[in-house]
């Protein structure tokens, strides 16, 4: 019998919160709908890479969302918020603006 154990919780991936599922939804309308980028609300998952291997957004495309993002949100993101891995997915996309949003001194800095 080769049955397999069932996960575990800590094997899987942890659910976004209410709040931040709510910025995913906000950050595929966006994507979707404001950004010139011929995607479906179904290609761009939770979980999709934003960048090279996924969707393959480009650095002007990449500049729209930032403004997009920050207007949306009412903040400014810093410099240090503007690496490779704060845009892995929209998962990791909307808890970074969560934790910003939840904390606007940390978004100035």
């Amino acid at each position: 019998m080769n049955a397999k154990p069932a996960a575990s919780e800590s094997d899987r991936p942890a659910r976004p919160t209410a709040a931040v599922a709510e910025i995913i939804v906000e950050l595929r309308r966006m994507i979707v709908e404001d950004l010139d980028v011929r995607l479906t609300p179904e290609k761009v998952t939770d979980d999709v890479p934003l960048l090279e291997r996924g969707l393959g957004l480009d650095s002007i495309v990449l500049y729209e969302l930032i403004t997009l993002i920050e207007k949306r949100f009412g903040f400014e993101l810093s410099d240090q918020s503007l690496n490779t891995e704060v845009f892995a997915n929209l998962t990791v996309l909307a808890q970074h603006i969560h934790a910003m949003t939840a904390h606007p001194q940390a978004a100035a800095s």
